[in-house]
């Protein structure tokens, strides 16, 4: 069971819609109690957790919504590709001053012997 409620109404129709457009099996039962009629909404044990997760996205569209991934345009592909260069940028810069500070001392050591000898 994934869902009750003690109306019989829209909210309810809106989750039997959620589980159809996930392609999940469900039935609808119904159990009268003194207090009021409680109406369930049964899936099978193997789909509880994907019936949970197309219930918890609160409506047929914006499940849908969320299983599209929809290409990118062509600015957001080139803002993308500007941070990678960007981000490598950065790190050929941080080599080659690694580089400079390790080969450096030995640099102006070489240029002091040509220099005094």
């Amino acid at each position: 069971m994934v869902y009750v409620s003690d109306r019989d109404g829209q909210a309810l129709r809106r989750r039997e819609r959620c589980l159809a457009e996930a392609g999940i099996a469900h039935t609808l039962g119904s159990e009268r109690r003194a207090a009021a009629t409680y109406y369930k909404l049964y899936v099978s044990e193997s789909d509880a957790v994907n019936a949970y997760l197309a219930l918890g996205a609160g409506g047929c569209a914006r499940f849908r919504r969320l299983r599209e991934h929809p290409e990118p345009g062509v600015t957001e592909a080139l803002s993308d590709v500007a941070g990678m260069l960007r981000s490598e940028a950065a790190v050929a810069a941080t080599k080659l001053l690694d580089a400079v500070r390790v080969a450096a001392p030995q640099l102006l050591e070489t240029l002091r012997s040509v220099r005094d000898g």
